[in-house]
């Protein structure tokens, strides 16, 4: 698809309508009321959709223009410092086929403006169901799932770092380094790395 910027109207007029056309389900299925609208200096647009537990809300501009949505409980999420969930949240759930190629689509474009945006809405209305009810239980495994992604992302950018500074260490023979690298790290190396912290131990 293209992601040039041709557009014949205002692309936020149109990604406003857009939004409202293919997220009536909102409105029709769980009782959304369509809170506020607001744009800012023509850089972007916000739309804020309010249950009387949950609320959704679509943010579209500059620098990314990318389309997704954040979806969270009133007075939980929505609290200074908390954050709700967006699209990838809600895949990393999912084992159905049919979302597996799904991607943040960036629409620059019209043509990907008017194309993405009824997929996004297909992936709320189907993955999303439960936490659009407000079912506290889905929405403590989406959060939990989410942590337990972060914690995970964060131990191999820490082992990657370390087998980086590690590697350093062993090739100028700093064999005093090396164990101090690795050793707080010892349950996540591999065999061979660890018996290289036994080779290291013994040239001291």
């Amino acid at each position: 698809m293209s992601n040039r910027a041709d557009f014949s109207e205002d692309r936020f007029s149109v990604y406003e309508n857009n939004v409202k056309t293919s997220f009536s389900f909102l409105i029709e299925d769980y009782g959304f009321v369509l809170s506020s609208i607001e744009r800012a200096d023509n850089n972007s647009i916000t739309l804020k959709y309010f249950s009387e537990k949950v609320f959704v809300i679509f943010y579209y501009g500059s620098p990314g223009f990318e389309l997704d949505f954040c979806v969270g409980r009133i007075s939980i999420e929505d609290q200074p410092d908390t954050y709700g969930f967006n699209s990838y949240d809600l895949l990393c759930l999912s084992n159905d086929s049919r979302w597996f190629d799904y991607k943040l689509y960036s629409a620059h474009s019209y043509e990907n403006l008017i194309t993405c945006i009824p997929k996004l809405a297909d992936l709320l209305k189907v993955l999303g169901s439960n936490c659009l009810k407000g079912d506290s239980f889905y929405f403590e495994k989406v959060f939990f799932d989410k942590k337990r992604r972060i914690s995970q992302w964060g131990k191999e950018q820490t082992l990657k770092q370390a087998r980086n500074a590690a590697s350093e260490a062993w090739k100028n023979k700093d064999y005093k380094k090396f164990i101090k690298v690795f050793e707080p790290i010892t349950e996540y190396l591999s065999v061979s790395e660890r018996n290289k912290i036994e080779y290291a131990r013994k040239q001291l």
